[in-house]
């Protein structure tokens, strides 16, 4: 019997978990939630995706230390820092009176939900369900005995997401334009669910939500809006991130700084003056934020700000940014930072999440210090959870990193989003991404202008 190896594990490799499935017993059931709470718990536009983990949960009930208390909203939180053998233990975040997340509390990536019933249930011991989330699995190869014919890795459905739930959070429907083909061609399409499973509204196959002609227009922004009405927040799910994007002040500076004649920031609509939004595939990514894919926009630092009447004193960069969440808590460290912190994937590059809730944050680079990338999952526009407003989407673009996916079991979805976001914005009528349209019409150029020297060598060619 061919089998099919499953490894759920963590960006810095500190915790992993391995299990063997027949081959016969995928794919896996999964499903993907959009509600508010896990966009702010996660960082993710997608919110979170999960399947029940096949393998024994022994290994990580140990794991993730003693079983929590519970004599309050705060009390199956813990640090995270070490079990009572010594190693680095998952932390637990209290994600709902039913349900924690376990996550790596070095590098932030979120790996199972530990699930009860219902609270009733978690609170008289009863013994939990785990479900990991899909960004964090891998698949290796399937095996089989010697001489069976054994199918390629990218053939195996490893997950088969059932539906989408709580879409109606999102209120102009978040990620979903992109996923309803996730399962691939010729795989059934997930169901989508407003609220959740079976207890909610429906959303036919076929049907948008919301109308596109409820949508923002591309034109949109936040350039008129003044004081606090032009401000996104930026929040995670326990507080203890509680940042502003001042959109509405970058997109006047952008204009202004465009009609002087200076070249705009690269992510800069040269339009709209909205920051880029972004599809990303890359394997760290995935696996810091637990989910396939996941959403970048882009901000200069210095147009981010604590939240509350006293904003000033944030960074102007992120080297200022590293020293800052680096201080000693209780002596120069600004308590407005919160539970931020980080974790180095590289030695010059900073991930930035809750340390509590674990929320991807920020992603940062000492080689572009004046800007950060900033999880879409966690920003707080009245539009919508895309935030149409301040960010300026490249719908229909290629996936970044999209090469990280191919060659693995989720190489038919590459090709499912971005036919599917391309469908959507050509629906919609949303112009194609600057850059995309810039290229594409450079290629035409030089297509026509070939076209034109050989028609001329063979017309002189004739003539001789």
């Amino acid at each position: 019997m061919s089998t099919v190896i499953l490894k759920a594990e963590c960006l810095c490799r500190a915790h992993t978990f391995t299990h063997s499935v027949p081959l016969s017993t995928l794919p896996l059931r999964g499903s993907s939630c959009h509600c508010t709470s896990c966009r702010h718990v996660t960082g993710a536009l997608r919110g979170s995706a999960d399947a029940v983990w096949p393998g024994p949960t022994a290994d990580i009930v140990r794991v993730a230390g003693e079983p929590p208390r519970h004599d309050g909203d705060d009390a199956d939180n813990n640090d995270g820092e070490k079990n009572n053998d010594g190693n680095a233990k998952l932390a637990r975040y209290r994600h709902s009176p039913r349900v924690n997340v376990l996550f790596c509390a070095r590098c932030g990536t979120e790996l199972f939900f530990e699930e009860w019933e219902n609270a009733e249930a978690k609170k008289s011991g009863a013994e939990a369900a785990y479900a990991v989330f899909t960004g964090a699995l891998n698949a290796a190869a399937a095996e089989g005995p010697e001489g069976a014919d054994v199918p390629p890795i990218t053939s195996v459905q490893v997950v088969q997401y059932a539906d989408h739930i709580f879409v109606g959070d999102t209120r102009d429907g978040g990620a979903l334009p992109w996923l309803r083909g996730i399962n691939g061609e010729g795989q059934p399409a997930p169901k989508v669910w407003l609220g959740g499973r079976n207890r909610s509204e429906e959303v036919a196959e076929g049907v948008r939500w919301p109308a596109v002609e409820a949508l923002a227009k591309f034109e949109d922004g936040l350039k008129g809006a003044e004081g606090d009405a032009g401000n996104v927040p930026i929040r995670c799910h326990c507080g203890g991130i509680d940042l502003v994007l001042r959109a509405g002040e970058a997109q006047r500076e952008f204009e202004a700084l465009q009609k002087s004649g200076k070249e705009l920031p690269w992510f800069a609509d040269p339009v709209t003056y909205k920051g880029i939004g972004s599809v990303d595939g890359c394997d760290s990514c995935r696996l810091a934020v637990g989910s396939e894919l996941h959403n970048w926009t882009f901000a200069l630092v210095k147009h981010i700000s604590f939240a509350g009447a006293d904003q000033g004193g944030f960074p102007e960069d992120t080297l200022g940014l590293r020293a800052a969440v680096d201080a000693a808590d209780g002596t120069t460290r600004d308590p407005r930072f919160g539970t931020i912190t980080y974790y180095s994937s590289s030695p010059e590059v900073q991930r930035y999440f809750c340390g509590r809730c674990s929320a991807v944050l920020f992603y940062a680079a000492d080689d572009r210090s004046e800007l950060v990338d900033v999880a879409v999952g966690l920003l707080d526009a009245p539009d919508g959870a895309r935030a149409e407003t301040a960010v300026s989407w490249a719908f229909g673009s290629p996936i970044v990193y999209r090469q990280d996916m191919i060659g693995t079991w989720r190489e038919a979805l590459v090709t499912a989003v971005e036919q599917d976001a391309e469908a959507w914005r050509i629906e919609r009528g949303y112009p194609k991404f600057w850059r995309r349209a810039a290229k594409e019409a450079a290629e035409k150029a030089k297509q026509e202008k070939a076209e034109k020297e050989k028609a001329e060598k063979e017309k002189a060619s004739g003539a001789n």
